[in-house]
């Protein structure tokens, strides 16, 4: 049995939206695939009959510290990824931070959220598991699959991990003679996502066209383009002649800096984005930021 107390189970109750019988807005489906993915358990053969939140009851009943934690920490970082987090929960949020972490052995500091008048929810940098993210980004360099396999492995990689940054964003999909690998919310502004794991840097064309393509969504569309082998010496000289450029360029390089610094993502993108508008400069490197 997980050691959670009286007061500690109904600040997850209070958080999950228990009280009803619901757990969050999962449906029965979605509820047992969540549970499976993490636990290997089907709820629906192990507690027949039982709602959602009689169900999570019982494991944090039945099961260890560690499973429990593990479990509720998921459930948080799900919220944060369906942008669920309102300010009237941003206090319970942090407590019920604190107890997952201490279920599964990590004392961590949680870093307090300032209230914004946006609808973009902060990331809760205490439940990035930094080291997962960094591992998973070097496993994709030793990927042995074909090239195509990879790239849709590092989409799928980059979407969970706009998630738990709590960018809101949305997989690849397709419009009338193009594809966009996706998009995300950033300070309510919508961006598009180009995403390519490749051996040779990227060159101008590249870019040209996903400018052309976020250009031609609206006038306050933007995008990101992240690129593995960089962009060539031509791309980054002569890119922003003549045309207006609503991109801004960053490398799986600087990403991996950041996790290994335990940076904070958005505000990077932020930086990225600002030093386009202030300073017409698409290519702000990490170094140059403060």
């Amino acid at each position: 049995m997980a050691k959670l107390t009286f007061i500690e189970r109904d600040c997850f109750e209070k958080l999950l939206g228990m009280g009803s019988g619901y757990v969050l807005d999962f449906s029965n489906r979605t509820f047992q695939e969540f549970i499976y993915e993490i636990m290997s358990i089907d709820i629906y053969v192990k507690y027949p009959g039982l709602s959602k939140a009689k169900i999570l009851r019982a494991i944090i009943a039945e099961y260890d510290n560690v499973s429990v934690g593990k479990l509720l920490l998921e459930l948080m970082r799900y919220m944060q990824g369906k942008g669920m987090i309102v300010d009237g929960d941003r206090e319970t949020f942090k407590q019920c931070a604190d107890i997952g972490n201490r279920l599964i052995g990590k004392s961590l500091a949680f870093k307090q959220m300032s209230a914004t008048p946006t609808n973009t929810t902060k990331p809760i940098t205490s439940l990035i598991d930094y080291d997962k993210y960094i591992k998973e980004l070097q496993s994709l360099s030793d990927y042995d699959d074909c090239p195509q396999s990879r790239g849709f492995a590092f989409e799928k990689y980059l979407k969970e991990f706009f998630e738990i940054n709590g960018l809101q964003p949305r997989g690849s999909f397709k419009l009338v003679g193009e594809q966009i690998d996706g998009s995300f919310i950033l300070h309510n502004e919508v961006y598009l996502l180009e995403a390519k794991w490749t051996s040779k840097p990227i060159d101008k064309a590249n870019l040209v066209v996903f400018n052309e393509k976020v250009s031609s969504k609206s006038g306050f569309t933007r995008g990101l383009y992240i690129s593995y082998s960089g962009y060539s010496e031509e791309a980054l000289k002569t890119f922003a002649v003549g045309r207006t450029v609503n991109i801004v360029l960053m490398t799986v390089q600087e990403l991996a800096i950041l996790l290994s610094q335990n940076k904070d993502f958005t505000g990077f993108l932020w930086g990225k984005v600002r030093a386009l508008a202030e300073e017409g400069d698409f290519n702000k490197s990490i170094f140059e930021m403060k």
